[in-house]
């Protein structure tokens, strides 16, 4: 499933906040409320950039790239909210670097807007307990939703010579039907 369009990453804001409570009362009693927040955080931002991307293999390169970004930072972070930042940067790093493109400045313009909007938003809802959790993750995948309602945004393509036979065949025919 994928969820790369404002609608669908509607959803996954939904279902990621959702998923928080369950993750909370399952992870706390072993890791405590910080470190299970952290971890919940890491995986749910590499599952996000793997759902976003145009293309499953795509998005499988990008979630792990995602959770790679998200371990550097659960080692350098202090607590959660160092986390959420980190896991927000790795978001807008993969998704404007590995999955769409735009004017250099205008990507960097959009990123910093977005995040900085999802994070002020997550940390306006965002009240103590796992519901305030819920609710801020719910913000800031509220906020990300509008990425795809951006105009100057379009896939990033690989270039020729990085793909194989098979799929330069299927890209030169969708292409041309693209064209029809």
């Amino acid at each position: 499933m994928s969820w790369n369009g404002f609608s669908r990453s509607l959803v996954f804001a939904a279902v990621a906040a959702a998923g928080w409570p369950a993750v909370w009362l399952l992870a706390t009693p072993l890791l405590g409320t910080g470190a299970a927040l952290s971890l919940y955080l890491t995986g749910v931002a590499a599952v996000y950039v793997f759902g976003i991307a145009p293309r499953p293999a795509r998005g499988a390169l990008a979630g792990m790239a995602a959770l790679a970004l998200g371990a550097a930072v659960l080692v350098l972070a202090r607590g959660p909210v160092e986390v959420a930042i980190g896991s927000a940067l790795a978001i807008g790093a993969v998704r404007s670097g590995m999955l769409y493109r735009a004017r250099s400045a205008r990507a960097v313009a959009a990123e910093a807007a977005l995040l900085a909007g999802g994070l002020a938003l997550a940390r306006f809802l965002a009240v103590p307990g796992p519901l305030g959790a819920a609710l801020g993750i719910w913000g800031f995948f509220l906020v990300q939703s509008v990425f795809f309602l951006i105009g100057g945004v379009s896939e990033r393509r690989p270039a020729a010579g990085d793909l194989d036979p098979f799929e330069l065949a299927r890209t030169r025919l969708a292409a041309l039907l693209e064209e029809e």
